[in-house]
C-alpha cells in the first residue's frame, strides 16, 4: 500500500491545488518514485490510498502500468489516529 492521503500542509502553496504524491521532484511525481522502486523490488500489485484531491491521483494512476492502482474510494471517511495501548 502506498500512503498518499495526506493533505500536504507543509508543502503549501505547492499542494493548494495538487496532492503531494503528484508534486514533481527531479522531473517526476513523488508517486512515480515510490512506484518505480516497488516495481524494481518485484512488487507487481499495490494500492494507493487517497483522500485529498483524490480524483487527480485516481486519474494519474489509471494511466500507469504496474504496480500502483487507487484503493477503493474512501475519500469522505477520515479515520482518527489509533488510541495508544
Amino acid at each position: 500500500m502506498i500512503l498518499a492521503a495526506g493533505l500536504g500542509l507543509r508543502m503549501r502553496p505547492l499542494t493548494d491545488h495538487m496532492p503531494k504524491p503528484l508534486v514533481r521532484v527531479m522531473g517526476q511525481p513523488l508517486l512515480d518514485h515510490v512506484s518505480t522502486k516497488l516495481a524494481a523490488a518485484g512488487v507487481s500489485d499495490a494500492v494507493v490510498n487517497v483522500h485529498y484531491l483524490p480524483d487527480q491521483i485516481i486519474e494519474y494512476t489509471a494511466s500507469r502500468t504496474a504496480p500502483a492502482s487507487p484503493s477503493p474510494n474512501e475519500r469522505d471517511q477520515v479515520l482518527a489516529p489509533a488510541a495508544p495501548s
